[in-house]
């Protein structure tokens, strides 16, 4: 199986991992990561600071471009992170640029929580944060749109949260 993941030349990374740290203790992204090594799959983890602090990065940045595969793994407070959704941001750019691959793992959520966070309590959060204008807010709904959308969930009524479609 590992030998369906090895890099191309191309790629220096098979799997980009994008989560918050905070809601996971470091614990199910470490074994996660650590299972992903022990199988021959190269995977980019940050170092794990406060993802609410710290800037994007060149070299994260760089690490979603040169990945093949990004998991992004969406938690209840996933979008209080301004990383975490420029993160998201860089690895839905990558997704239709290069064709990256890109699976959600919604950890002890659904998407209609995650949503309901970054809708109603964290947008005004974000317009204290300086650079982040409505422009950009609606960027990261969009994204946040078209990661759900990915695993069949939409926003059927603007007003309301996603909402699983089956097809």
């Amino acid at each position: 199986m590992a030998s369906q993941f090895l890099s191309v030349e191309k790629w220096k990374y098979d799997v980009f991992l994008n989560f918050l740290p905070e809601d996971f203790n470091e614990n199910f992204v470490t074994d996660l990561y650590k299972r992903l090594e022990d199988i021959g799959i190269k995977a980019f983890k940050h170092d794990g600071r406060s993802a609410k602090l710290a800037p994007f990065s060149a070299e994260i940045s760089e690490a979603i471009e040169e990945s093949r595969i990004a998991i992004t793994i969406f938690s209840e407070m996933y979008v209080v992170s301004r990383l975490c959704l420029e993160e998201i941001t860089k690895i839905m750019e990558c997704v239709d640029r290069y064709r990256q691959k890109f699976f959600p793992v919604f950890y002890r959520t659904e998407p209609s929580v995650v949503s309901l966070e970054f809708d109603f309590e964290h947008y005004d959060a974000l317009h204290d944060i300086p650079g982040a204008d409505s422009e950009r807010v609606q960027r990261y709904k969009d994204v946040l749109s078209k990661a759900f959308d990915i695993v069949g969930y939409k926003k059927v009524d603007s007003h309301k949260p996603f909402q699983h479609i089956r097809w």
